[in-house]
C-alpha cells in the first residue's frame, strides 16, 4: 500500500547540478520527447500508459490514459507540440493548470486530480467521463443524439447543476470561464453534469499579451464547427469560440461573469429548441473573420428563435445584447431556474456534499503545486496535510522536496530524518537527503545516503545518477562518476540527465568527443534543453570548432532568450574569429540582462581593447576588477595591469 501512496502523491527528485571546469553551474532537466502526437501503448514516465488522442484544442491535446499506478484510466492534459517551445504558451498552460489545481473539488467541476512533470512537459491528470450505452460523453452529444428539443427536467436539471458549479468556480476565485459551450459541458453516466476547462481563454491572452501565440493561431476547424479562436482586430484580442463568443468580446471589451451568462444563455437555447448549433450561427465560407462579424451583426440586430416552454423568459434576458441587462451572476440566474423545476418536477435540486479534506488531498494539492513551482503555496498545503496526519511519511518527505527547491536544505534533512526515523528502508528519503547533503558540499554523507538508497533498489537509476554527481562533481572522482552514470543508463537509457552528466563529466577529463556523444544523445531525448547545448558549445570551443559552437549557442537562446552565458560564450566565439563589433553586441545583451556579469564585462574589455576602444575598454576592465570574486585573481591581475597600460598611454598622449 505504501508505495502505491509513494507513486500516486509523486515524491518528485529534482535532478542534481553539475559544474564545468569553468565554473558555470548547470541544472540538469528531465528528457522531453516530442512526438507529433503520442500513439497508442505509449507509456509517459513510467506511469500513463496511452489509449487514444479524446481531442485537442487551442493549447492542449486531450488523451486516453490508463494509470499504472491506481489502474484507474484517466484523461491526460498536456500542451500542444507547436506551442511546447514557446516561454508564453508553457506559461499560459501553466496558468491554466494552476486554475483547475486550486479548485476544491466539486461534484459539478470536472477536476484535476494531479499535475505532473515529466521529460519537461506538464501534464494535467483529470477523471475521465467514460461515455454511455449511446456514446454520448458531453452536451453535444446529447443534442445530436436526440435530434430534437430536450425533455424540460432534464434542462432544468442540467441548468441549475451547471449554475451550481459556477457559483463553486467564482468562490474559489475564477471570475469567469471565457469558453462556455455543449462540448465543454460533460455529462457522466449517471446523468451528473460537469463543468471542464476553466482557464483556457485567460492562458489564451496572457500568451497573446506576450507576444508569442499569433491571432487564428489556436484555433481549430473540425467539419461544420469553429473551436476556440484567437482573433485580433484594431490592437485587441478576442478569443472564445465561435457562435458563442457575446457581442461585447468579440467587441475586443473585457469580459466578465455576464458574458458566460450571455454564452449559458445560447446553451440553454439549444437545450430548448433540440438544435446542435448556436441561434445565430451562420455557414463558414473559409474567412475567420467575416464569420465572425456574420454572427456579431446576427447577435445585434436578429430576433431570437422562438422556442417553447418555461425556459423561454429567462433565454431571452441571458441574450440581451447589453451585459447589463442580463442576470448579474449565476447565483441570481439560479434563483430564477429552480422555481421552474420545482414546478415541473415536484423536486428541489439536493445541495452537493463536497468531501472531508483529507491528508491525501493536501498532499495531492501541494505537489501539484510543486510541480507548477509554486514552491510557498504547496508548503502550505503539505503543513495542513501533517497538522491532519503528523506521522504521514509522503507528506514529509514531499516538504524536503519542496525546502531543497527553496534552498532551505538543513529544513529538509531534518524532514528526510523524520521519514527515516519511522521507516529506516525508504529509498526515496535516502535519496532525497543525499540530495540535500550535496548541495552542502558534503559529499562523502551525501554519497552514503545514496548506497543507502541503492542498498534497498539496485535499480533506482537517480540514486545511481545522484551518487554520480557527488562523486564527480563534488569530490573530483570522475572515472567512478562516469561508472555510475553508465549504471543508470543501463537501467534507463532514455535518462537524457544522465547522458548530460556523463558528458559533463567526460568534458572535465577532456574527452571531448566523447563528451559530444552524449550531448548528443541528450539533445535528440531533450531538444530545449539550453544547458546542453550550451555544455556542447563550450566542448567544441575547446577542438576549435567554433562556427558549431556559435550554432549550439544559438539553439541556447532560441530555447531562453535570456541566458546570459549563452549569449557570453557566443561573443567569446564572435571574437575568436575576429568579429569583434558582432561579440560585443553579444556581451551587451547578457549585460543588459544581468550588469553583475562579470565574464561578460572582461571579454567585452577583450573585444572592445582589440578595436583599440582604449577608454571603453579601461571602463569595463574596472567593472571586471569592481564585480569579479577571488577565483578569477589572475585575470583581475592581468585586468589592472592592461588598466594601467591603457591610462599610462593615454596620459602619455
Amino acid at each position: 500500500m505504501k508505495s502505491f501512496f509513494e507513486n500516486f502523491f509523486g515524491r518528485k527528485r529534482e535532478p542534481p547540478e553539475i559544474q564545468n571546469p569553468a565554473g558555470r553551474k548547470y541544472r540538469n532537466v528531465q528528457a522531453r520527447v516530442e512526438p507529433k502526437f503520442y500513439k497508442t501503448g505509449d507509456v509517459i514516465g513510467r506511469k500513463y500508459e496511452i489509449n487514444r488522442v479524446l481531442g485537442q484544442g487551442g493549447f492542449g491535446v486531450v488523451y486516453l490514459a490508463f494509470n499504472r499506478v491506481t489502474e484507474s484510466a484517466c484523461a491526460l492534459k498536456t500542451i500542444r507540440d507547436e506551442l511546447l517551445t514557446d516561454g508564453a504558451g508553457l506559461e499560459a498552460f501553466k496558468k491554466e493548470a494552476l486554475l483547475w489545481v486550486n479548485l476544491d473539488r466539486h461534484p459539478f467541476i470536472l477536476p484535476a486530480r494531479w499535475v505532473e512533470k515529466v521529460y519537461s512537459r506538464l501534464f494535467v491528470e483529470m477523471d475521465y467521463v467514460a461515455p454511455d450505452a449511446r456514446g454520448r460523453v458531453n452536451l453535444a452529444d446529447h443534442l445530436d443524439y436526440a435530434g430534437c428539443p430536450l425533455e424540460t427536467a432534464q434542462s432544468l436539471k442540467w441548468a441549475v447543476q451547471f449554475c451550481v458549479g459556477m457559483e463553486h468556480i467564482q468562490g474559489c476565485g475564477i471570475e469567469f470561464h471565457g469558453d462556455i459551450k455543449p462540448t465543454n459541458i460533460l455529462i457522466t453516466q449517471d446523468g451528473t453534469l460537469k463543468i471542464s476547462d476553466f482557464g483556457l481563454a485567460q492562458a489564451a491572452e496572457a500568451a497573446w499579451v506576450a507576444g508569442r501565440v499569433k491571432p487564428a493561431s489556436a484555433w481549430r476547424r473540425d467539419e461544420e464547427t469553429i473551436g476556440f479562436s484567437l482573433v485580433e482586430r484594431d490592437g485587441k484580442l478576442r478569443c472564445g469560440t465561435p457562435g458563442y463568443m457575446p457581442p461585447e468580446v468579440y467587441r475586443g471589451e473585457q469580459a466578465d461573469v455576464r458574458s458566460d451568462i450571455y454564452s449559458f444563455g445560447l446553451v440553454l437555447w439549444q437545450m430548448a429548441a433540440g438544435s446542435p448549433v448556436p441561434p445565430f450561427w451562420v455557414p463558414y465560407q473559409g474567412n475567420l473573420e467575416d464569420y465572425l462579424r456574420g454572427i456579431y451583426k446576427r447577435q445585434m440586430t436578429c430576433r431570437l428563435p422562438r422556442v417553447g416552454g418555461f425556459l423561454r423568459s429567462v433565454i431571452e434576458r441571458c441574450l440581451r445584447p447589453k451585459p447589463a441587462e442580463r442576470f448579474g451572476s449565476f447565483a441570481e440566474l439560479r434563483a430564477e431556474l429552480e422555481p421552474i423545476l420545482e414546478r415541473t418536477t415536484g423536486k428541489k435540486l439536493e445541495s452537493p456534499q463536497v468531501g472531508e479534506k483529507t491528508a491525501g488531498f493536501w498532499i495531492h494539492k501541494g505537489s501539484s503545486l510543486a510541480n507548477l513551482g509554486r514552491q510557498e503555496a504547496a508548503m502550505k498545503c503539505l503543513d495542513r496535510a501533517l497538522a491532519i496526519d503528523p506521522r504521514n511519511l509522503i507528506a514529509w518527505s514531499n516538504k524536503g522536496t519542496v525546502l531543497i527547491q527553496l534552498g532551505r536544505l538543513a529544513e529538509a534533512i531534518s524532514c528526510f530524518d523524520k521519514v527515516l526515523t519511522i521507516d529506516p528502508r525508504d529509498a526515496i528519503a535516502w535519496n532525497e537527503k543525499g540530495r540535500a547533503l550535496a548541495k552542502l558540499n558534503r559529499g562523502e554523507e551525501a554519497i552514503s545516503c545514496h548506497d543507502q538508497a541503492l542498498a534497498i533498489n539496485q535499480r533506482d537509476h537517480l540514486a545511481w545518477n545522484n551518487k554520480g554527481h557527488a562523486l564527480a562533481g563534488l569530490l573530483g572522482r570522475f572515472e567512478d562518476g562516469i561508472s555510475c552514470y553508465d549504471q543508470a543508463l543501463a537501467i534507463e537509457s532514455q535518462d537524457a540527465v544522465a547522458w548530460y552528466n556523463k558528458g559533463a563529466t567526460l568534458a572535465q577529463l577532456k574527452r571531448h568527443e566523447e563528451a559530444i556523444g552524449c550531448y548528443d544523445r541528450a539533445l535528440a531525448l531533450d531538444p530545449e534543453n539550453a544547458f546542453a547545448w550550451n555544455n556542447k558549445g563550450t566542448t567544441l570551443t575547446q577542438l576549435k570548432r567554433h562556427e558549431e559552437a556559435i550554432g549550439c549557442y544559438d539553439r541556447a537562446l532560441a530555447v531562453d532568450p535570456r541566458d546570459t552565458f549563452a549569449w557570453t560564450n557566443k561573443g567569446i566565439e564572435l571574437h575568436a574569429l575576429g568579429r569583434r563589433e558582432e561579440a560585443i553586441s553579444c556581451y551587451c545583451s547578457a549585460l543588459a540582462i544581468d550588469q553583475r556579469h562579470t565574464l561578460a564585462w572582461l571579454n567585452k574589455a577583450y573585444s572592445e581593447d582589440a578595436l583599440g576602444r582604449k577608454r571603453e575598454a579601461a571602463v569595463s576592465y574596472r567593472k571586471f576588477i569592481e564585480l569579479a570574486p577571488p577565483q578569477y585573481s589572475h585575470h583581475i591581475a592581468r585586468a589592472r595591469q592592461r588598466v594601467v597600460e591603457l591610462e599610462s598611454r593615454s596620459r602619455a598622449r
